[in-house]
C-alpha cells in the first residue's frame, strides 16, 4: 500500500484514538489505545508508528502494520486459518525499533517516541557493529527499512534474556510496505543482520509445536498467498507466556491495597515466583515490605496499648503512638492518616485476646484503598 503524510493524516482526523508525534522534518503517527475495533481501515492498520517526512510527505521508516492474534479479529478466527501453510517466525518478547536518516545517520526509534532509553541501548549495540551500521543505512538510503527486536536484560519484560542484541525481525519497503525478509534472508544474513528462528506448518502443527514450549513468547504466522492489502500475519502466543505475562502485568499494574490484600491472603509469594522480571519483583517486594512494616508497627502499638485500654491515661497514649508511628514510617509514607478509632478498637480486641491483628490487616487495606495511607510513589528510586 503506498501512504503518504496528508493521506495518513486525514485518515485520523478528528480521531482521538491515534496521536502524531513531530521532531524536526519528521512526522510519527501512532496508535494510542490498542483494540481490534481503533484499526477499521487499512489505513489506520499502517499507523504504528510509521514515520514521514514533513518535506516530502514520504514515508521514511515502516514498521509493521497492525496484526492480531489468533481468534483476536475476524480474519484470525481459527477455523478460517486451519488450512493455511504458514511461515513461522518466533516472536520476540523485546521492544521493536526502527530506524531513519538524519542528517546522514541512523537513528533508532520506538513506535510511540523518537528517543529513550530503548533506542539509545539498540543505537549503542549498531554503533560497536560497523559492518552492520553500514548495511542499515545502505538499506534506509535505497528506501527499505529493517525492523529490529531489542532484546536485552536492561530492558526485560517477561522472558530474561540473558544478552543484548538486535534481531531484524522485518524488511519493508518503505513506498509500498512490501514484506521482503522471507525472499532476502540469505543476503541478509551476510550483511551481518540477525533473524529470529524459522518453521513452515498449518496452524494445528505450529499449536503443537509451541504447547510445551518454555521462554518463548510464541510465533508470527505469514501467508504470503494474501496479497491486498497485506499479508496475512498472526500472532500465536505460547500458553506458557500468556501465564506468565499475565502474573508480570498482574503485578505490574496491581495498586497497593491489592497487593497488601494479596500478603493478608496469603498468596503474594505464588505472584512472586511467578514473574520472570527481577526488576518488577524487587520495586514490588520492596513497596510491600513497607506495609509489613507499617502492619507490624500497627500490631505491636496494639499490644503496648491494651494494657492501658479503659484507664485514663489511654486517650492520651494513644495520641502519643499515633505521633511515633508517623515519626517511624514517615520517610516512606506520603500520607498517614492512621485512625485512632481504628487503633483503640484494635487494643479492646487484643486486650480480650481476640484476633486484633487480623482486625488491624484488614483496616490497613481499607486506609490504603482510600488513600489515607500512601506510599511514596519514588520509593524504589530513593532506595
Amino acid at each position: 500500500m503506498k501512504l503518504k503524510l496528508g493521506r495518513a493524516l486525514k485518515e485520523i482526523e478528528g480521531n482521538r484514538f491515534f496521536k502524531v508525534l513531530e521532531d524536526g522534518d519528521l512526522v510519527k503517527i501512532s496508535y494510542r489505545f490498542n483494540a481490534p475495533s481503533v484499526f477499521d481501515t487499512p489505513v489506520k492498520r499502517e499507523l504504528r508508528g510509521i514515520t514521514f517526512s514533513r518535506k516530502t510527505e514520504e514515508v521514511v521508516s515502516r514498521p509493521f502494520h497492525k496484526f492480531f492474534n489468533v481468534g483476536e479479529h475476524e480474519e484470525t478466527e481459527e477455523e478460517k486459518l486451519s488450512n493455511r501453510e504458514f511461515i513461522a517466525r518466533e516472536k520476540l518478547d523485546g521492544t521493536m525499533l526502527h530506524p531513519v536518516l538524519i542528517n546522514g545517520e541512523v537513528k533508532l526509534l520506538t513506535q510511540k517516541a523518537f528517543s529513550n532509553p530503548q533506542t539509545e541501548k539498540g543505537e549503542e549495540i549498531l554503533s560497536k557493529n560497523e559492518k552492520l551500521y553500514r548495511a542499515v543505512k545502505e538499506l534506509l538510503q535505497r528506501g527499505y527499512t529493517p525492523v529490529f527486536e531489542l532484546i536485552s536484560p536492561e530492558f526485560q519484560l517477561v522472558i530474561p534474556y540473558d544478552r543484548e542484541e538486535l534481531i531484524l525481525t522485518e524488511l519493508r519497503e518503505n513506498r509500498t510496505g512490501k514484506y521482503l525478509l522471507e525472499e532476502r534472508e540469505n543476503e541478509l544474513k551476510e550483511l551481518g543482520f540477525k533473524t529470529p528462528p524459522k518453521f513452515t506448518g498449518k496452524l494445528h502443527h505450529l499449536k503443537r509445536k509451541i504447547e510445551d514450549a518454555e521462554m518463548v513468547e510464541g510465533y508470527v504466522l505469514k501467508d504470503f498467498s494474501v496479497k491486498e492489502p497485506f499479508p496475512l500475519f498472526v500472532k500465536l502466543k505460547s500458553p506458557w507466556y500468556h501465564k506468565h505475562h499475565y502474573t508480570f502485568t498482574y503485578l505490574h499494574n496491581i495498586p497497593d491495597h491489592k497487593l497488601f490484600n494479596l500478603f493478608l491472603q496469603g498468596k503474594s509469594d505464588d505472584i512472586f515466583s511467578a514473574v520472570l522480571n527481577r526488576e518488577l519483583r524487587q520495586k514490588k517486594r520492596e513497596r510491600l515490605e513497607k506495609m509489613i512494616s507499617l502492619y507490624r508497627t500497627l500490631i505491636e502499638t496494639a499490644e503496648k496499648l491494651s494494657a492501658f485500654y479503659g484507664k485514663p491515661e489511654f486517650e492520651t497514649r494513644l495520641k502519643e503512638e499515633i505521633e511515633r508511628i508517623k515519626r517511624k514510617h514517615s520517610r516512606d509514607f506520603s500520607q498517614l492518616n492512621i485512625r485512632e478509632d481504628y487503633i483503640k478498637e484494635a487494643a479492646r480486641i487484643a486486650k480480650k485476646r481476640g484476633r486484633f491483628e487480623n482486625f488491624l490487616g484488614t483496616k490497613l487495606y481499607t486506609m490504603l484503598k482510600v488513600g489515607e495511607v500512601n506510599l511514596n510513589s519514588n520509593l524504589t528510586e530513593r532506595g
